[in-house]
């Protein structure tokens, strides 16, 4: 299922709406599980991706993560980006902990830019999207992108590390944690991954990761899959889908970004500043 908490809600609404044995079964949304808080300032380059028009605080309004790639530009997933308009988000930055206090957001987002070949469909192929900011973010401190071939690094017994503000209830329950949670997954090689999902995923345009009890889950869409190598924190992954969240032999679903169609997509569209 996805893993944004917009499009989770949308998916309820809409199930409520039509029989049920006419419904596909819905994708989970990612959110973080088996993790803890991160430690302060650890991930600056980390945002929330927020629909202004979505509720009274930060906490209430935010739907999906993004990453800080330069001062005025962000990275997230396609998928979070359906149906948005700029005028109606808001890219809030510099916030380890999402306040739960009234007060109202205005955007600052100037355009958004969807992969071109992203598929809605069941594998979300090509989950990548851009965010262009009006004005640059104070203090920014982006991320390094891996769009180099990095396959050397997609080895058993690598732990990447994921971060958000999405579920942290492995139950039927929804808990979304004001404080930014970070969790290791564990790589998970492709034929094993694509033997658990029935043949739905293309090689080399996903990441798989997680295990029983350790995932991504709703609220986490969008956030970064991070591995630190000497010259700092860097992103292999987008976090895209999966099937429930932290299921004993469904890891988690990463947008690959060292894929030839998102470098050249990131590449022709990030203006960088």
């Amino acid at each position: 299922m996805y893993r944004s908490t917009s499009l989770f809600i949308g998916l309820l609404l809409a199930a409520s709406a039509v029989p049920a044995i006419a419904a596909p079964q819905a994708r989970e949304a990612p959110r973080i599980i088996g993790g803890e808080a991160a430690p302060a300032g650890e991930y600056p380059f980390m945002v929330s991706i927020q629909g202004i028009f979505d509720g009274d605080s930060d906490h209430d309004r935010h739907f999906c993560g993004g990453t800080l790639i330069s001062p005025s530009w962000v990275l997230t997933a396609a998928h979070c980006m359906q149906g948005e308009r700029p005028g109606g988000i808001a890219v809030v930055g510099n916030a380890a902990a999402l306040s739960t206090d009234a007060s109202p957001r205005a955007s600052n987002v100037k355009a958004i830019h969807v992969h071109p070949a992203f598929n809605s469909g069941n594998s979300l192929e090509h989950d990548v999207a851009l965010i262009q900011l009006s004005t640059p973010l104070d203090g920014a401190q982006p991320v390094a992108l891996r769009l180099r071939p990095d396959a050397s690094y997609l080895k058993p017994g690598r732990e990447f590390t994921v971060i958000g503000w999405g579920d942290t209830d492995i139950g039927d329950g929804r808990v979304y944690p004001t404080q930014l949670q970070t969790v290791q997954v564990p790589f998970v090689a492709f034929n094993e991954c694509q033997q658990a999902y029935g043949g739905e995923l293309s090689r080399g345009k996903v990441i798989c990761a997680g295990r029983e009890g350790i995932d991504s889950c709703q609220g986490d869409s969008g956030g970064p899959l991070l591995l630190r190598l000497r010259d700092g924190w860097t992103q292999f992954g987008i976090v895209s889908w999966g099937e429930g969240c932290a299921l004993a032999g469904y890891p988690g679903i990463y947008a690959r970004i060292a894929e030839k169609h998102a470098v050249d997509f990131i590449e022709s569209v990030w203006q960088r500043d």
